[in-house]
């Protein structure tokens, strides 16, 4: 089986994919499980360059434990649902639960446009039928989870306890467990390790490169780390 294209922006610099005869498809569909969010030429992809090689691109055949951390790898373009679950660090959303929200608010944004859609347009406009998954989705998941989601505004990032990034079609969350920092990011084949200090730095990086960046807090589900200090110093 060979792996799934990426969706991580980063790795924009991949060879074309070969044209095909297939429309793009962004209706909705009804989602029963991850198989119905794979496409039917997901084994059609053109060469991948070694960067790429190097991380993972089929998340459904790697661990999701690592040393005590919880990090799920990219699974195709699930990386809203990854980018959640490695934020509270257990497996608590997955595709179907937020393609049904995805349907709730598509149904509340037609009622306040009275039934109304412009003229044109079909389908979601909170999930794609690669499963990729709008913001709103996002930020109400976490907010019936009892976490809230906002634009951060990084004064003092070291004091919050987590965070998502987003770039074009590329979501991944940034956890603080103890005083230390993990880049959680499923497109890595490990979570990386980074100090307080380094959080700035890795922050202005990411706003160079285009990526809006979301604080997110509240009560998170106590991580198993936090109640093993010498787990944590093995990182």
């Amino acid at each position: 089986q060979q792996p799934r294209p990426s969706c991580d922006p980063l790795l924009d610099t991949w060879p074309p994919l070969a044209p095909t005869r297939r429309r793009t498809r962004e209706r909705m569909v009804q989602v029963h499980s991850i198989k119905d969010l794979a496409g039917e030429d997901d084994a059609a992809q053109d060469k991948i360059p070694a960067a790429a090689r190097e991380m993972p691109v089929d998340g459904e055949q790697l661990p999701t434990e690592f040393h005590g951390l919880y990090h799920e790898k990219q699974i195709g373009a699930l990386c809203a649902v990854h980018a959640l679950n490695n934020l509270v660090q257990r497996r608590q959303f997955d595709e179907v639960e937020l393609a049904s929200l995805a349907h709730e608010l598509d149904a509340a944004e037609a009622a306040a446009l009275e039934g109304s859609r412009l003229s044109g347009e079909e389908g979601s406009g909170n999930v794609r039928a690669d499963g990729f998954f709008s913001v709103q989705v996002i930020v109400t998941a976490l907010q019936r989870a009892g976490l809230s989601c906002a634009p951060a505004r990084l004064q003092v990032p070291e004091r919050e306890q987590g965070f998502i990034l987003n770039r074009r079609e590329h979501w991944f969350a940034l956890r603080r467990l103890g005083s230390d920092w993990f880049d959680l990011n499923s497109m890595f084949p490990h979570p990386k390790h980074m100090s307080p200090t380094h959080l700035a730095l890795f922050f202005q990086a990411h706003i160079d490169m285009g990526y809006s960046i979301f604080v997110v807090r509240g009560a998170y589900p106590r991580a198993p780390l936090e109640d093993d200090p010498a787990g944590l110093m093995c990182l």
